[in-house]
């Protein structure tokens, strides 16, 4: 896993700390934490769009979120955790393991030449 990857399990973990701080949070101070993680979970995802795919970085980065969100609130708030549920994870993990080892390189953007521009009738 190269270090670009890494940056999507910081931002789904910080996704899960403002989930779970929505439910927490009762002050000022604790709303202020909850609002910084959010923005942080944010800033990581879009630092990761940077060099992956934008497709792939909101794939695995919701997905993550949302499968760490339903085991924290089965680990810190009692919710009933059910085989359902936790094969409903396992599919969303399989999902995001396939997208790290299929997803390429975003491709190049193809470059006009002034010929082939001039050719098509477009000016510069």
């Amino acid at each position: 896993m190269t270090m670009r990857w890494l940056i999507l399990p910081l931002a789904a973990l910080a996704e899960v700390g403002w989930a779970t701080g929505l439910k927490l949070a009762s002050s000022p101070l604790e709303w202020l934490a909850t609002v910084i993680v959010a923005a942080m979970s944010l800033l990581l995802a879009v630092r990761a769009v940077r060099f992956l795919p934008a497709s792939t970085v909101y794939t695995v980065f919701v997905g993550l979120g949302a499968a760490g969100t339903v085991v924290a609130d089965a680990w810190l708030f009692g919710t009933r955790f059910s085989w359902p549920s936790l094969a409903c994870i396992g599919v969303i993990l399989v999902g995001v393991i396939g997208l790290h080892q299929f997803s390429g390189k975003p491709a190049a953007p193809a470059s006009v030449s002034r010929t082939d521009a001039s050719r098509e009738g477009v000016s510069s």
